[in-house]
């Protein structure tokens, strides 16, 4: 995954990088007239191409990373709930108990939140050189 950011400060060969978070709807705000907040996000990345304050750059994230952190952020927790559901549903409908399906959907909300706490510890114990952002280029600057 590639995104374009502009270099916000250097301190020695870290760069501070803002990235303008890009929209659900795929930021065509014309098309839809929601509205959407823009906010940016900044990120250090390694200076590896020299860029100064101003530059426009190019960041690069491996899709194998990104696919690790999809993974923990979305269906790990899906498929955590999903069983925990099922489970509970079929557990507490044998052992007689009453109003077991809300009982099951107390679980299953329960499961939800532990798999994201479970997910996101996981995510930051996994060796985080699997996710380190890589300046590609520079981009020209036609204003100069």
């Amino acid at each position: 995954m590639e995104q374009n950011g502009i270099v916000k400060s250097v301190n020695g060969n870290i760069a501070k990088i803002a990235f303008v978070k890009k929209t659900g709807c795929g930021g065509g705000c014309s098309g839809c007239k929601s509205g959407c907040p823009v906010d940016t996000v900044i990120l250090e990345v390694t200076n590896t191409k020299n860029a100064k304050a101003g530059d426009s750059v190019i960041v690069s994230l491996e899709e194998k990373a990104l696919s690790k952190m999809n993974f923990w952020a979305y269906i790990f927790p899906t498929i955590f709930t999903i069983i925990i559901l099922l489970g509970s549903l079929t557990i507490l409908d044998a052992l007689k108990i009453p109003k077991y399906e809300l009982y099951s959907a107390l679980l299953s909300l329960f499961a939800m939140v532990i798999s994201f706490k479970i997910g996101g510890i996981i995510n930051k114990r996994k060796n985080t050189t699997d996710f380190d952002l890589k300046m590609i280029k520079i981009l020209p600057n036609y204003s100069r």
